[in-house]
C-alpha cells in the first residue's frame, strides 16, 4: 500500500477501559480484560487501565495488542486501618480521592475517543476530577442500583446525566438508570465458558466461587451447611476465591463443626474444571449485579441454588435450571441444596435446560456485538 493510501485510512478508534484495580480475581476485572481483547481484535486502539496495577500483575489474560496503563507506578497501600471509625472513614476518603485523581490523569494522558468506566465508585471518582470526558464516557456499575451508600448515589445523580451512555446489566435496574440518562442500554453479562453437554457428576459436591467479602454471603452459606451435611453426610462444599474475609470464613466453618467437609481453593484460570466436577452451584450473595459465576455455571450445565437478591439471579435462572430462595433465608438455602443434591434425575433435567437457556439468552457473541456497537455509536455521536 502506498504512503498516500495509508494516510487516507482513518485512525483507529481509541478506547480506554478503566477499573480501580486489575490484579484481583473479580468479575469486573475479568469483564474489562475480555472486552479490551475483543475491541482490539475489532481493529480499535485499546488501552486498559487502573490506579496502580502494572502489566505483569493483571489477573486475567490481555492480548499483546492491548496496552496496559496505570495512573501511578507506586502501589497504593492496602486499606487495613481499623483504629477508629473516623480514621477508617478518612482513610477511605483519601483512597477514593487518589483513585479519582489517578484515573482522571490516565484519561488526560491517553486522550481516548471513548472511555468505559467500570463500577460506580470508579466512575464517580474519575468524573469528579475531570468532567470534560463525560461526553465520551460509558458508565457500567456492575452491581445493582442501590448497592452503594447514599453519598455515591447522590454523586451518580449528578454525574450520570452528563455521560454519553449508561449500561445496565439487568432489566430490573434499567428504568432507574434511564431516569438519570435516556441513553441506557441493557447488556447482559455472558460467560466465555460453554459446553454442549453437562458433566453430570455423581459426587455430592457443591461449588461456590467468589471473593471473600461480605457481599458474597459465604457466612450465610456456611451457616446453612451443617443442615446439608446432616441430611447428606457425604456432601462436600468447595469454595474457590480469595479476599480479606477468608480467614474469618475458615474459622466460622470450624466453629460450626463442618471444617472437614469444606475445601478452600485459590482462584485459578482453570475454573472450568471445578464447575464440571460440581453437582450443584450455589450463589449465596447478599446482592449482585449480573453475577458472572452464575452465568458460567449455567453455560456449563450445572444446576444452581441462589438467593433471590435484588438483581441478577432471577433474570439468569428459571424454574427449569435452578432454585431461587428468599434473600438471606439460611434454612431455605439448606433445604434447596438438600433437595437438588438428593435428586439425580432433577439435576440432569436442570443441567440440560441450563445449557439451552444459556445459549438462547446469554450468548457471548451477542454480548460483545452490543458492546462494540455502543462504543462505535458513542464515538460517532461525539464526532458528529
Amino acid at each position: 500500500m502506498s504512503a498516500a493510501a495509508a494516510s487516507d485510512r482513518p485512525a483507529p478508534l481509541r478506547v480506554l477501559l478503566l477499573c480501580a484495580s486489575l490484579d484481583i480475581a473479580g468479575g469486573v476485572e475479568r469483564f474489562a480484560c475480555a472486552l479490551a481483547n475483543h475491541l482490539a481484535a475489532e481493529g480499535m486502539d485499546v488501552a486498559i487501565g487502573s490506579v496502580d496495577t502494572p502489566a505483569g500483575a493483571v489477573r486475567y489474560p490481555v492480548q499483546p495488542a492491548v496496552r496496559v496503563v496505570a495512573g501511578s507506578a507506586t502501589r497504593m497501600p492496602a486499606f487495613t486501618d481499623s483504629a477508629s471509625r473516623w480514621r477508617r472513614a478518612w482513610r477511605l476518603l483519601r483512597t477514593q480521592w487518589n483513585t479519582g485523581r489517578l484515573l482522571a490523569r490516565l484519561m488526560r494522558l491517553q486522550r481516548p475517543d471513548v472511555v468505559v468506566l467500570n463500577g460506580l465508585t470508579t466512575a464517580c471518582s474519575a468524573l469528579v476530577f475531570d468532567r470534560r470526558f463525560a461526553a465520551r464516557t460509558i458508565c457500567c456499575d456492575h452491581n445493582h442500583f442501590f448497592a452503594r451508600s447514599r453519598p455515591w448515589q447522590v454523586l451518580r445523580r449528578w454525574l450520570y446525566p452528563r455521560v454519553a451512555a449508561v449500561v445496565s446489566l439487568t432489566e430490573a435496574d434499567a428504568p432507574r438508570f434511564r431516569a438519570l440518562n435516556a441513553r441506557t442500554e441493557v447488556i447482559y453479562n455472558a460467560s466465555p465458558l460453554r459446553a454442549d453437554e453437562p458433566a453430570l457428576p455423581a459426587a455430592a459436591l457443591v461449588l461456590a466461587v467468589g471473593r471473600h467479602v461480605a457481599q458474597k454471603g459465604f457466612d450465610l452459606l456456611l451457616r446453612a451447611w451443617p443442615a446439608v451435611v446432616r441430611a447428606l453426610p457425604g456432601a462436600r462444599l468447595r469454595i474457590v476465591g480469595e479476599g480479606p474475609l477468608r480467614g474469618a470464613m475458615q474459622q466460622l466453618a470450624a466453629d460450626l463443626g463442618v471444617a472437614d467437609s469444606v475445601e478452600w481453593l485459590e482462584p485459578t484460570p482453570q475454573i472450568e474444571r471445578h464447575y464440571r466436577e460440581a453437582s450443584v452451584f450455589v450463589l449465596p450473595s447478599r446482592y449482585e449485579g449480573m453475577p458472572l459465576t452464575l452465568l458460567e455455571a449455567q453455560a456449563l450445565g450445572v444446576p444452581a441454588v441462589a438467593f433471590d437478591c435484588p438483581t441478577g439471579p432471577a433474570e439468569i435462572l428459571s424454574a427449569d435450571t435452578g432454585v431461587l430462595v428468599p434473600p438471606g433465608d439460611v434454612p431455605a438455602l439448606a433445604a434447596a441444596l438438600v433437595r437438588v443434591l438428593g435428586d439425580a434425575a432433577l439435576r440432569e433435567r436442570m443441567a440440560r435446560a441450563a445449557i439451552e437457556r444459556s445459549r438462547s439468552i446469554f450468548s457471548p457473541e451477542a454480548h460483545l456485538r452490543r458492546w462494540t456497537r455502543l462504543v462505535r455509536d458513542v464515538a460517532q455521536a461525539r464526532a458528529a
